[in-house]
């Protein structure tokens, strides 16, 4: 019998039914972005105002445009450059998390679970330890190419040429190769003792030594990478409705795939080189923020750049807490909420291996 014009091949319609609806609820959207706004402007004021040092918020806007007096001085090239990297990390990561879940088609995929982190800390730390010199454009660029032999090497080794990557042998993949980087990194800050110092944050990431160089060198390439996400939103909306469906749709799944992974890398190499690997912002917030607005990615990326920023602040915040007057990185708080995290959603996933 010919098929009718217009009408969707049977396979195209099957893969329809079994995917879930792109669904996303505006009013919804609205009060999940004004309560992160509320949260992110309660965040900066509490982070500008702390430290071993009380300073008025008064001297704030004075700082923003001059550093005449010691406070404002504080305020300006120690406190400030902290609250923007951590906003510019967090969205990076967050947003960065909810595209390798996209392209994956894998909800417990992440840039820390695939390994991304891992690779791209341990090429940094190897060529911090050959040249100590070394920073600025080419420490990013070491990044991108360590985080992107290490996403494809997982890729590849949870595949295993048996189609469709199932959640479990993607973790598992993940994990092995992330264990294995992050133990090659320790024994380079083991042998290179004078180095130690520099380099040990790495293992964890955060925020503390944060300046206005670092954010000159991430912002180029987070606006690139951002600004490529959001374009791809709709790609996206269609990829995870199924392979079938989106090709039916006349969408290019091959080359959406390798746009999105190419965007990951992007993201995910200039966060871990001026901040290190902070662990599970790209799990936690894209899972909690598709539960709150829906899985529609036109609604997801921008509010994954507010709820990273929000997330990395807040675990900045509360890392100078833990054992005042002294600071632990962010990236152990952030560990600590997304570990739990990644266990439950791992043990939802009804998958075989």
């Amino acid at each position: 019998m010919t098929q009718s014009a217009g009408t969707l091949p049977k396979s195209t319609e099957d893969a329809a039914h079994k995917r879930p609806k792109i669904v996303t609820d505006k009013q919804r959207v609205t009060w999940v972005t004004l309560a992160l706004l509320v949260v992110l402007a309660g965040g900066v004021i509490w982070s500008l105002s702390i430290g071993s040092q009380h300073i008025s918020l008064s001297r704030l806007p004075g700082a923003i445009f001059k550093a005449d007096e010691p406070d404002e001085l504080i305020l300006q090239s120690i406190r400030m450059p902290r609250v923007v990297l951590a906003l510019c990390v967090g969205a990076a990561l967050a947003v960065a998390g909810a595209l390798m879940q996209a392209v994956a088609a894998n909800p417990l995929a992440a840039p820390e679970i695939m390994g991304v982190n891992a690779g791209a800390v341990f090429v940094v730390v190897l060529a911090i330890t050959i040249v100590p010199s070394l920073s600025g454009a080419p420490t990013i660029l070491l990044s991108f190419g360590g985080a992107a032999a290490a996403g494809v090497s997982v890729m590849m080794l949870a595949g295993s040429g048996r189609g469709r990557t199932s959640p479990v042998r993607l973790a598992l993949a993940g994990v092995t190769a992330s264990s294995l980087l992050i133990s090659l990194t320790q024994v380079l800050i083991i042998f290179d003792e004078n180095s130690a110092d520099s380099v040990l944050f790495w293992l964890v990431g955060g925020v503390n030594f944060a300046g206005w160089h670092d954010i000159r060198n991430l912002l180029p390439w987070l606006v690139l990478g951002l600004v490529g996400a959001f374009a791809m939103a709709r790609p996206l909306n269609l990829l995870a409705l199924g392979d079938d469906m989106a090709r039916g749709l006349g969408q290019n799944v091959e080359r959406t795939r390798m746009l999105g992974s190419a965007l990951v890398i992007v993201l995910c190499g200039a966060a871990v080189s001026v901040a290190g690997p902070v662990a599970f912002v790209g799990l936690i917030v894209p899972h909690i923020l598709r539960r709150l607005v829906g899985s529609s990615y036109t609604a997801l990326l921008p509010l994954c750049t507010l709820g990273g920023g929000v997330l990395v602040l807040y675990a900045d915040i509360v890392s100078r807490y833990v054992k005042p007057p002294f600071e632990v990185p962010a990236g152990v708080v952030t560990a600590l909420i997304g570990a739990p995290i990644f266990v439950y959603l791992a043990r939802r996933q009804k998958v075989t291996s």
